[in-house]
């Protein structure tokens, strides 16, 4: 079972390797493997930004973090309002139901949250399926 913790900046390597895992993935399956993407990693001083700024999550698994996503109101500041950004789980825990968990299970921290909208790449096919089998448009 998964569960949701906000990241703490000694979490932040690890983010930055999940999120480079993920993008790699993303990119070699979908993206014609040119490394496009990768520059939207980030690096420690950015998850700091993040950290300060949004609700910066991590999913957990066994006390290994194996996903992360933030949450922001940056397109609309209305209270009922969140951004999901930047998901993603690291390629080996892929296909385990682990991004439909938590997504549940940020919908459920935030019950107070009535329009939820997504953000993701165009060759992020991977999270446009997910979404979409959520239920999101």
């Amino acid at each position: 079972m998964i569960h949701l913790e906000r990241v703490n900046i000694e979490d932040a390597e690890r983010i930055v390797e999940v999120k480079r895992l993920a993008y790699t993935d993303e990119d070699i399956r979908f993206g014609g493997g040119r490394g496009e993407k990768l520059k939207y990693v980030g690096n420690i001083d950015f998850i700091n930004w993040c950290m300060n700024r949004f609700h910066l999550y991590k999913i957990m698994l066994d006390g290994t973090i194996i996903g992360t996503f933030w949450l922001d109101h940056e397109t609309d500041e209305r209270l009922n309002y969140f951004e999901l950004q930047d998901f993603c789980i690291a390629p080996e825990y892929h296909n385990r139901g682990y991004g439909a968990q938590a997504l549940e299970l940020m919908e459920k921290l935030h019950p107070d949250i009535k329009i939820w909208s997504l953000s993701t790449s165009t060759f992020s096919v991977r999270n446009q399926h997910l979404y979409e089998k959520m239920g999101y448009i």
